[in-house]
């Protein structure tokens, strides 16, 4: 019974406490404004190491949504997330202003010792890893705030990004909401 007892015992103990951690998703989003983390922005959700181009526009200023302790968000102004601009650490909600510099592309992850491992830094330098932006958020003509989804369809977030510049609300409302 006491073999019984201990092997339950040990178990119980490697689930509590040897269990790998559950995969945390952030979302954090690139917006028009130079000055602040406010107004229409394109956003993305995911687990981490994952570059997320924006459309031309977007990318002044950008915030990172309860970033986790550990992890970084980080942003970048080339074709993919290898031309460094900025980096913000967790924890909490953290906002980058550019003041005018653009940062085209964004991503968090995971950061022990303070940087991505190699095999995400080649990913990102080979752009094998960048996404679009999962969601649009914006006011409409009204000033009610809006949230749609942005197609996985190539090109679709700078099509968006042009409407919303060319005030087109009609177009935008025909997208699916977020």
């Amino acid at each position: 019974m006491q073999l019984k007892l201990a092997t339950i015992f040990t178990a119980l103990t490697a689930a509590l406490f040897g269990a790998p951690a559950v995969a945390q998703s952030v979302s954090y989003e690139g917006f028009a404004s130079t000055v602040s983390c406010s107004g229409s922005a394109f956003g993305c959700t995911d687990g981490g190491n994952v570059c997320c181009s924006l459309p031309t526009g977007f990318g002044f200023s950008v915030q990172f949504n309860n970033l986790p302790s550990g992890t970084q968000g980080q942003g970048y102004t080339n074709n993919g997330c290898s031309s460094f601009l900025f980096a913000l650490f967790g924890p909490g909600t953290k906002c980058f202003n550019g003041g005018g510099t653009r940062a085209t592309n964004m991503n968090w992850f995971h950061s022990p010792q303070g940087r991505r491992g190699i095999e995400a830094r080649a990913a990102a330098e080979a752009a094998t890893n960048c996404s679009s932006p999962a969601y649009f958020k914006y006011e409409d003509a009204s000033g009610a705030a809006k949230q749609i989804k942005v197609p996985a369809a190539s090109g679709a977030a700078q099509t968006i990004a042009d409407l919303f510049t060319a005030k087109n609300f009609g177009a935008l409302a025909k997208y699916e909401d977020y």
